[in-house]
């Protein structure tokens, strides 16, 4: 849900509004209410501001304060890029404690997978490198994510940069993706406890 509002809704308004003969800036400036409205709920209803609604909130009011000032939409459309910036950064800034990609591990696996990467992490040095290296991968992957987004703003036809910066973040993380299971797979498997056999086998032996 977060995704689409943040990133589908404001491609779709853009593009609906120019279809219809509306400005680049104010199809650019209306394409922002969506996330605008979601961070601010996101705010009223949990009482406290998360990492993502701060992020959103405090990256729309730049762009929109800084395109103002300028008058320029290519600074609306470099927004994305500031905001997968800090995401990047902040996905690196894990590495000391507990890093992104255990998290990540953590989340999508349960039961007894989930018990043996927690083992694994805590006695085994070499899964907790593997893991650096995966949180590793996606913090620059996303890093570099925000320089081509940043550098499209501003350099491509103001019509074609929101449909190729979502085009490319889906091609980023697709090929993160894919790269950190492959190193997972490969040097992190190898280090899980394997479950343990059944010593109540069945009455006819199987």
């Amino acid at each position: 849900m977060s995704l689409l509002i943040n990133a589908v809704a404001p491609i779709a308004v853009f593009y609906g509004l120019r279809a219809a003969g509306v400005g680049q800036w104010p199809a650019l400036m209306l394409g922002l209410v969506a996330p605008a409205v979601k961070a601010v709920h996101s705010v009223a209803t949990k009482r406290r501001i998360d990492m993502l609604a701060g992020l959103v909130m405090t990256a729309l009011l730049l762009s929109v304060a800084l395109s103002f000032l300028t008058g320029s939409p290519r600074t609306l459309l470099a927004r994305d890029g500031w905001i997968t910036a800090v995401a990047g950064i902040w996905v690196l800034l894990t590495l000391p404690r507990t890093p992104y990609y255990l998290y990540a591990l953590r989340t999508f696996t349960s039961g007894a997978l989930r018990e043996q990467i927690n083992a694994a992490w805590r006695d085994t040095p070499a899964f907790r490198r593997v893991v650096h290296v995966g949180t590793m991968i996606w913090g620059f992957a996303l890093l570099l994510d925000a320089a081509s987004t940043v550098v499209l703003a501003y350099t491509m036809p103001i019509d074609s940069v929101p449909l190729i910066g979502a085009l490319k973040l889906v091609a980023v993380i697709i090929l993160a993706e894919v790269i950190s299971q492959v190193y997972f797979r490969r040097k992190g498997v190898p280090h899980l406890r394997a479950e343990p056999a059944d010593d109540n086998p069945g009455q006819d032996g199987r």
